[in-house]
């Protein structure tokens, strides 16, 4: 029973970081609190053996190094390294493969890099989409209601910032 309280504060505090994480205007902004929210996920999943989606979150916690790194020094990552992170997310789901819901943590890590690679903040939210709504069934699965319920919340907040920036200010 304790360990199900600790991934279900965990999903709490990575609750409040993704949703932070989406009312961002500035890439940079977004991508540190993804970065650490990506940490505490990753902790849950490995904590519900969810074998799959603990090694993509740990691409993904890459990823995020990455691209903040490029989006620091004024940079986009070029097509290779995009390419490389597709790559290695479909190399580490068939090695870690473990039920037909393994594809659920592909499509979405697949969908946010492509979207993260993009210096476009609203290809990033709209791609956040596919994501969130992938992840939430996937966390269900795992009995992370918390982190189910993070994904509905970020899904929610996208929502708001495409809104917010997308449609109202026509920002791009």
């Amino acid at each position: 029973m304790n360990n199900f309280i600790l991934i279900q504060a965990l999903g709490i505090l990575t609750l409040i970081l993704f949703v932070a994480s989406l009312q961002q205007r500035k890439k940079e902004t977004f991508l540190l609190l993804q970065i650490t929210g990506t940490v505490l996920f990753i902790a849950q999943y490995l904590m519900t053996n969810r074998i799959t989606a603990a090694l993509l979150f740990t691409v993904v916690l890459i990823r995020g190094v990455v691209f903040y790194v490029y989006k620091k020094k004024n940079l986009q990552p070029s097509r290779i390294v995009l390419v490389a992170f597709l790559g290695i997310i479909a190399i580490s789901t068939y090695f870690s493969w473990q039920n037909v819901l393994s594809i659920m943590p592909l499509i979405a890590t697949s969908a946010k890099t492509w979207g993260t690679w993009q210096d476009n903040m609203k290809w990033l939210r709209k791609t956040s989409l596919l994501s969130q709504s992938c992840m939430i069934v996937y966390n269900l699965s795992a009995g992370m209601y918390t982190g189910a319920l993070t994904e509905v919340c970020n899904l929610t907040s996208t929502v708001i910032a495409m809104r917010r920036y997308d449609v109202c200010k026509g920002e791009g």
